[in-house]
């Protein structure tokens, strides 16, 4: 196995194919089940460290490439990008690395470009510690982005909301790969016994300040799903903030429940062990495929209240309610994500928060007719653009007048912590140790 060869080929995937960097990488090693495990973990590692520093890279390769990167043909600049990340990210040795970039050159559809790849990655190697950023207070957004690999214009979003301190904490913070976490399934086992079969595979685990049913480990071995534990459902790999959410909606034992963007399930089986499995949940998913491994989700998860339903959410039937609870767990950009996805960074443009707005006000609006009089809806959301989250709130509270903000302290728990002044919710990387997650709870008179 040739690690940068792998790494290459899942970087020339990513580009051509929305499908996620997780199912990419994953085929990719599978197609080396011979190869070695440090092989392996190089490869990984490569494009991690490509995605997670991209724009640095980038800005460093700008100094000594003698042509713009633009003109590149997409091989060459991934070969160089994956080799300046050898460089400065990893450290390697600079005479290994520019020897492979160039033999990776020569036989992977970029042979013209070798000798500028030979020229250029000699040069960086010796002097990319003296290429200046950009100065922090001439273009502070650009100065930020170009540091910690943001796209510019979410840095300039967040600079305008909260300010240079905040906004560089809250970067910095999505540049350090998050340990594994999960969530404690109680419909299969208890807490004590999922410890014990956890302990040999990481260095430690402790619940999360926002919600203790949210297990975090430290130093975790091998790839999550292969842990104890998994295939008999006494966890589900889900984020901290996501399990908070699950709180926050305030469900209980004989509600009924929609869960109207179910999607692969984490937060439907969530729901359902706070419900003991006791009450209805309506799980609704538009693609077929999700919905069957929603099914195969919950059935391991030993879930047996919920009705999955083939369905567009925003056109749902509204003699299917009314129900207590609604969960809107909206598509949206994934902004909040980029710690665990720095691969979304760069699929995402401007124009993403309002056109995905439309949609999920929709999706919302619908959630307000099927909500009884006297329910709860969660509206939650993994970005962080105010299009996605406040201004689609303040639109639908302004188009359904019976519906208030309220919040359900005693059922949020710890998650309550995370409520701003405001009353919405939100969890910060840099904060929480979790992704950016926003949720309104909204109440029907």
């Amino acid at each position: 196995m040739n690690p940068r060869r792998v790494a290459l080929r899942v970087l020339t995937r990513l580009a051509a194919t929305p499908k996620r960097l997780e199912a990419i990488l994953d085929g990719e090693l599978k197609r080396q089940a011979k190869a070695e495990a440090r092989d392996k973990a190089l490869a990984a590692n490569l494009v991690y460290a490509v995605l997670r520093h991209r724009a640095h890279l980038d800005h460093l390769l700008a100094a000594f490439v003698r042509r713009p990167l633009a003109s590149l043909d997409p091989p060459a600049w991934d070969i160089l990008r994956l080799a300046a990340a050898e460089l400065t990210v990893l450290g390697a040795p600079a005479h290994a690395v520019v020897s492979q970039a160039v033999d990776l050159a020569k036989t992977h559809k970029a042979p013209g470009a070798a000798g500028l790849i030979n020229a250029s990655l000699r040069a960086l190697a010796t002097r990319w510690r003296s290429a200046p950023l950009p100065d922090p207070a001439a273009e502070p957004a650009r100065h930020l982005a170009v540091l910690h690999s943001h796209p510019q214009w979410l840095v300039e979003e967040l600079l305008a909301r909260q300010g240079w301190d905040q906004t560089a904490a809250w970067l910095a913070a999505d540049q350090e790969a998050p340990p594994l976490s999960l969530r404690h399934n109680p419909l299969r086992g208890d807490r004590e016994t999922l410890l014990a079969l956890l302990a040999p595979h990481c260095q430690a685990s402790q619940s999360h300040p926002l919600a203790a049913d949210s297990l975090v480990l430290r130093g975790a071995s091998g790839r999550g799903t292969d842990l104890p534990g998994f295939a008999e459902g006494l966890w589900q790999r889900q984020d901290p903030g996501a399990t908070a959410l699950g709180h926050l909606l305030g469900v209980e034992p004989g509600m009924r429940v929609l869960d109207l963007c179910a999607g692969a399930g984490g937060k439907t089986g969530h729901l359902a062990a706070l419900m003991h499995n006791q009450g209805q949940i309506l799980a609704v998913e538009p693609a077929a495929g999700r919905l069957r491994g929603l099914g195969e989700n919950l059935a391991r998860l030993g879930v047996s209240n919920v009705r999955a339903l083939e369905a567009d959410g925003v056109t749902l039937d509204p003699a299917l309610g009314p129900f207590d609870r609604v969960l809107v767990d909206a598509p949206c950009t994934g902004l909040g994500t980029l710690g665990r996805r720095p691969d979304v960074r760069w699929r995402r443009e401007p124009t993403d928060p309002p056109r995905l707005a439309v949609l999920q006000l929709a999706l919302a609006s619908r959630a307000a007719q099927l909500l009884a009089p006297g329910g709860a809806l969660l509206y939650c959301t993994c970005t962080v653009t105010r299009a996605e989250n406040e201004n689609v709130v303040a639109a639908l509270l302004a188009a359904h007048p019976g519906l208030r903000l309220e919040w359900d302290l005693a059922s949020a728990g710890p998650a309550a912590s995370a409520l701003g002044a405001d009353g919405f919710f939100r969890t910060l990387p840099h904060q929480h140790h979790c992704d950016a997650f926003f949720a309104a709870r909204l109440v029907k008179e």
